[in-house]
């Protein structure tokens, strides 16, 4: 095995040891918005449904639906099969990444290596975004990605972009990322690039051509329905939901960005001492230390600082630039990320609309991938390092805790309770809030059937439910009269 792929293996294992409890612990961290993606593989799976959209809508293609379908022919309808596709995407982007910084960035093996932690080994609750089957956390950081890798082949690189816009349109970013790069090389206006960028955007075009006459024989409201069992204000497109998020207001874009130092980043990189609970991961354990969040000024002001002298003093070898496009494209990649996460939330950074923006775990990639090349200074470059190392510490610290916690005492969820209180009881069929519906009928399989009273996304649930109107219950999360109590936090009310 050569040392490239000794290094690449060594990122994969940290990879899925790190996913391992969201993964293989099904209880873990999963709600109902991963359980209509895991009903919507199941559906397709068992040949009953053409899930082209997520449930309900008309944007966000069900790639993790089709990614899982085939795994759960095969394996069953469990919260694993439903996973095991995001986690070979965290592990293809971990070696994309690896490979760019090593191929493109002329980085050595353990420096590359070194980079690449900063995905490879992220914070216990950008893990659980990394690994959440709501429609397309990861997916934009795979996209980008395979944009840069595709960057001379326009037809893959159309076929990628068009996919990756209708899964998520944060994939754009990785395609004006590209053109800036071009741009700063004085490539961009050049026949080659302008020829590869036009045929990439018209394959792109025929990509969503594509996939909006498919959604027109789809079933996007599950089993049995069709476009007119949609409501008619759904029926939007990727661009309508881009357009309906602009925001102008430059006070609050600036407030944002402040913010972005000073609440994003200490969450995204997993510093502050912080609840997993926070993010609905069934923990008593916290990620982080309180105070430690300072660390990410040397991670990320000595490359700026040094990187700024160099440009100064004109230092810069000039066989730098091309090794240096790879690092450049993260860079620019995450600032094309943040500024449309202001614009698109209005300046609003919290840590509910963290997934929006996690584009900026490679782009700290990619500025230490950088840095690590360009650095001459070995006790500056140390301290730096040392400050990394630190992060990537807490990180570890923070999966261990997790782990350790399910080998000796996993938690039992609340909702699991409930559908063992069901199931006792012989309960086939309710109805409860949008997030204990799917949740439960995606986790007992479909035998306990439980549509939604709001947000119904699967139609099918509430025919059955209304069907067996007599053995109904309602779930409830408070008490009711005439009713019977379940478990601590749920009762079984009259429908």
């Amino acid at each position: 095995m050569s040392r490239w792929s000794r290094f690449a293996a060594a990122l994969a294992l940290l990879t899925i040891a790190r996913s391992a409890v969201f993964v293989f612990m099904p209880a873990s961290h999963f709600d109902s918005d991963q359980a209509v993606t895991g009903l919507m593989a199941k559906h397709l799976a068992g040949l009953r449904a053409f899930p082209v959209f997520w449930y309900g809508q008309t944007y966000m293609l069900a790639v993790e639906a089709w990614l899982a379908a085939p795994v759960m022919a095969i394996a069953g309808a469990t919260v694993t099969a439903l996973k095991l596709p995001l986690l070979a995407m965290n592990v293809a982007i971990v070696w994309l990444l690896f490979r760019g910084l090593t191929h493109d960035a002329a980085l050595e093996e353990a420096r590359a290596a070194f980079a690449t932690l900063f995905f490879a080994l992220a914070a216990p609750i950008t893990s659980a975004h990394l690994l959440t089957a709501n429609g397309g956390n990861v997916e934009p950081c795979l996209y980008v990605l395979l944009l840069w890798t595709l960057r001379r082949r326009a037809l893959w690189m159309g076929i990628v972009l068009g996919i990756g816009f209708l899964n998520r349109e944060f994939t754009v970013y990785g395609f004006v990322a590209l053109a800036a790069v071009d741009a700063l090389n004085a490539r961009l206006f050049t026949r080659e690039r302008l020829s590869v960028y036009g045929a990439a955007l018209a394959t792109a075009a025929t990509v969503w051509l594509a996939f909006f006459a498919l959604r027109q024989i789809s079933s996007p409201a599950g089993p049995g329905t069709t476009m007119a069992d949609l409501h008619a204000g759904l029926a939007g497109n990727n661009l309508v939901q881009v357009a309906a998020r602009l925001c102008v207001d430059a006070a609050a874009i600036a407030s944002g960005a402040v913010r972005i130092v000073t609440v994003h980043w200490p969450e995204l990189f997993g510093l502050e001492s912080q609840p997993l609970t926070d993010f609905g991961i069934e923990s008593s354990v916290r990620q982080g230390f309180t105070g430690s969040a300072w660390l990410l000024l040397p991670i990320l002001g000595i490359p700026l600082v040094r990187g700024a002298l160099r440009r100064v003093r004109r230092d810069a070898p000039a066989a730098e630039v091309p090794s240096g496009q790879f690092p450049a494209y993260l860079m620019v990649v995450a600032a094309i990320s943040i500024g449309g996460y202001l614009a698109g939330r209005c300046g609003i950074v919290d840590f509910y609309t963290m997934r929006y923006e996690l584009l900026s775990v490679l782009g700290a990639a990619g500025l230490s991938g950088w840095y690590l090349r360009a650095e001459r200074s070995r006790p500056i470059a140390g301290v730096w390092a040392a400050c990394c190392g630190a992060v990537f510490a807490i990180a570890i610290g923070g999966h261990a805790r997790l782990m350790a916690e399910y080998l000796r005492h996993p938690p039992v969820a609340l909702k699991q309770q409930l559908i063992g209180a069901l199931e006792a009881r012989g309960v086939r069929y309710a109805s409860a809030d949008y997030w204990t519906a799917y949740y439960v009928s995606f986790m007992t399989r479909e035998r306990i059937v439980v549509a939604a009273d709001e947000i119904p996304r699967i139609r099918e649930y509430q025919d059955i439910v209304n069907a067996h109107r007599a053995e109904a219950i309602r779930i409830a999360r408070k008490p009711c009269e005439g009713g019977e109590q379940l478990t601590a936090a749920f009762w079984a009310c009259k429908p």
